[in-house]
């Protein structure tokens, strides 16, 4: 979907036409997904040249506005470079809020589909004294994608500790607990682990298109393309996608639980008898069962393989010439050359200089630049999908002269790993209480990345998931802020990004265990369960301590352990890994 200017004008046309001051186009679809389908998608991008994958878009009668976050600024800007746009940095010091940009410039009554604005954000422009129309402007758009037909697919038993059934059985518990006879499920991922099915809707997220109706008075529910499914499930009523409005006013007054800021206007405003919490789902899905810890393990291993044989096909190739976009295609081949995995999890961010200072910057075989020694670094953040769990593992490889400025940077941005994932911390601190272990070095020289420390990491579903995270203060849009329980798998990944001259980011997946107990209380720590060496050639030991580097031979024995295990009769890539392994 190729923006045009004549396409913002069409738009601003609609405004002019319906009595409106504007018009608010979210990125998104009506399951409050991060990522959405093109045929959501096509919505944002036939309107506007940005093409990240976070942003909320304002026309009216004769601006254009993008709100994006510090992730895509160096992006955004060169994106909507001459289109008619203005750029609005979320999160830099002294910017308005979208709500308070909307309210300061008057821009009521504003456009919006209800399908795409979540209800909690919808209260809060009518409480500002917001006038919204409920619009849907798909059909202004050409040749608009369809939703896809793929099949879903069911979860081997060996994938997964306990059933659908058995899931269910506890969600009815769980609503009980709260005074609710049904719970409406929204969020694709959600469903997709209630239920141990998997699709292909969204690309790398393997999730499909549903809602779910979970009642033990009045049944289940699922309501789905029915061309998708080529299996029955028990104890599960099948209905057409597109009749989830109908049952929804047939049953609007059973007492049901519903969470304001997962759900979006249109389906919540359609309830008489909402109990608003958090679905019980949310955090089951988050606190990983046995099997898909022992599983995830496993195939963090394969992925680490997969890297491995990169970094050597990497210092191979430096001298000829490759492009960033060939050493992504060459990493998704080392990927998919395992049964097991099935996709990405993400696009992969091959980066070099300038680039990798975007930080979801993204090669194309169209758009990319040529990878060499003139260059200090590649940085690599990617992933896969596998049957056994999901990745995201971020390197950055020397692949030129460092300089001062640089080597100093990176062994920052390493000793901020190392912090975190040697904390250990009391039972109820949240990413919020501990974040600052990351962060506290950099902050010590002024500087800080403008993102979160670490996600929540789904398995064999959205390589981004809530509640849990890390991130130093609390940011609307992002809910990340949960008390870290064992089970959860977060990542850990700060960086420095410098416009103009280089990214770095490390990024390893930790595993919350429990560490200890005394009079005092339960205390955690982390286990690191990604599995691939860091770059030590870059490293200013005079700023490390004694601990710091013990952790990081510790870990690359940890590293060899795991990989040498399946490296079979490959002698060559052994040696590689011996020599990235070793103490230093």
């Amino acid at each position: 979907m190729l923006f045009k200017k004549e396409n913002l004008k069409k738009l601003q046309s609609f405004i002019k036409e319906n009595n409106l001051e504007g018009y608010l186009i979210y990125t998104s679809d009506p399951h409050d997904s991060e990522y959405v389908a093109s045929h959501f998608l096509d919505v944002r991008k036939y309107f506007c040249p940005f093409s990240g994958s976070a942003a909320e878009v304002l026309i009216t009668k004769n601006e254009a506005y993008l709100f994006t976050d510090g992730r895509y600024w160096i992006q955004a800007e060169k994106e909507i470079k001459d289109s008619g746009y203005t750029l609005i940095k979320k999160g830099d010091k002294n910017v308005p809020s979208l709500l308070e940009f909307i309210k300061k410039n008057n821009i009521s009554p504003l456009g919006v589909n209800l399908f795409d604005m979540k209800m909690g954000e919808y209260e809060e422009f009518i409480n500002s004294k917001i006038e919204i129309k409920d619009l849907d402007i798909s059909y202004l758009i050409d040749n608009l994608s369809p939703l896809s037909k793929e099949k879903v697919f069911k979860l081997d038993k060996e994938l997964t500790t306990l059933t659908y059934k058995e899931k269910i059985i506890e969600i009815y518990k769980k609503i009980e607990e709260k005074g609710a006879k049904a719970n409406l499920v929204t969020t694709l991922d959600e469903i997709a682990f209630i239920l141990n099915l998997r699709g292909n809707d969204i690309p790398n997220n393997p999730v499909f298109y549903s809602y779910l109706y979970l009642s033990k008075e009045f049944e289940n529910h699922l309501f789905i393309n029915k061309e998708k499914l080529d299996f029955e499930i028990e104890e599960i009523n099948i209905h057409p996608y597109e009749e989830i409005v109908e049952f929804i006013k047939k049953h609007c007054d059973v007492p049901t639980l519903l969470s304001k800021n997962r759900v979006n206007a249109k389906i919540y405003s359609l309830f008489n008898n909402v109990i608003d919490a958090s679905n019980p789902s949310y955090l089951m899905k988050a606190v990983k069962g046995e099997k898909e810890i022992e599983n995830t393990k496993k195939i963090q291993a394969i992925d680490g393989l997969a890297l491995l044989k990169f970094q050597k096909y990497l210092e191979e190739n430096i001298d000829n010439n490759l492009s960033e976009y060939d050493y992504s295609e060459k990493l998704k081949e080392y990927r998919l050359s395992s049964p097991l995995c099935f996709e990405l999890s993400f696009e992969t961010i091959a980066a070099i200089g300038s680039n990798a200072a975007e930080m979801h910057y993204a090669p194309t075989k169209e758009k990319h630049s040529i990878v060499s020694k003139d260059n200090i670094e590649l940085l690599v953040d990617s992933g896969g999908q596998y049957y056994g769990g999901t990745t995201d593992t971020t390197r950055t490889f020397l692949i030129g002269k460092p300089t001062s400025e640089f080597i100093h940077d990176y062994t920052l941005t390493l000793k901020s790993l190392i912090n975190l994932s040697k904390t250990i911390f009391l039972e109820g601190s949240t990413g919020q209480t501990i974040d600052i272990r990351s962060r506290e070095f950099m902050w010590q020289e002024g500087m800080d990345y403008k993102c979160g420390t670490g996600h929540g990491v789904g398995y064999i579903l959205n390589v981004h998931e809530g509640p849990n995270g890390f991130r130093y203060k609390r940011v609307k849009d992002r809910d990340d802020g949960s008390i870290i329980i064992p089970g959860m798998i977060t990542t850990i990944e700060p960086g420095v990004y410098k416009a103009n001259k280089y990214g770095i980011r490390i990024e390893n997946n930790l595993l919350c265990v429990k560490a200890f107990e005394t009079n005092d209380g339960n205390f955690f720590k982390f286990e690191t369960i990604t599995y691939v060496p860091i770059e030590t050639r870059c490293l200013d030991l005079s700023i490390m301590n004694k601990e710091e580097i013990e952790w990081l031979n510790n870990y690359h024995k940890l590293v060899y352990d795991k990989l040498s295990l399946l490296i079979k009769d490959d002698e060559s890539l052994l040696s590689f890994l011996k020599e990235k392994t070793k103490a230093i």
